[in-house]
């Protein structure tokens, strides 16, 4: 790791991560509002039994996990940083020093449903390392850097 940069550690993570998940969860419902829409032929009604869905449960999957990737993908890609990253001074580059590639976007988004499955414990992971990285990091070919 370069040494002009600090480690983020996992509280910092968390929490730029609580931010953006509060904002995703936004273009989410919106996506969701639009797609209901779309899915009952433009007709705002409700099905007549309460149990039929508003969306086929794969598309709702779908949308979910495009609209996040895209959201995590746009602003790593765009500016090196989401929202909540920017907030508290974070920002994502390449091993190589650059800006990330969409596959990069791709294996750190992947890493980190896992890392949020597994409720954060393998970030524990930054405090035993000697460059103080987590595995979405290593795997993914980033890192995180305080600006």
């Amino acid at each position: 790791m370069n040494t002009q940069y600090k480690s983020v550690y996992p509280f910092k993570r968390i929490i730029a991560s609580v931010y953006d998940s509060l904002l995703l969860l936004s273009v989410i419902l919106i996506l969701g509002y639009v797609s209901v829409f779309i899915f009952n032929g433009f007709n705002w009604t409700l099905p007549e039994n309460p149990s039929d869905p508003l969306l086929p449960g794969w598309y709702a999957v779908l949308l979910i996990s495009l609209s996040s990737w895209g959201f995590y993908s746009f602003f790593w890609i765009r500016g090196n940083k989401t929202l909540g990253m920017a907030v508290w001074k974070i920002e994502i580059y390449s091993i190589d020093g650059g800006k990330i590639t969409l596959i990069q976007t791709l294996k750190r988004f992947s890493c980190n449903l896992l890392i949020t499955a597994l409720m954060g414990i393998p970030l524990l992971q930054i405090y035993f390392t000697k460059d103080r990285v987590a595995i979405n990091d290593i795997l993914s070919g980033t890192r995180l850097k305080i600006v």
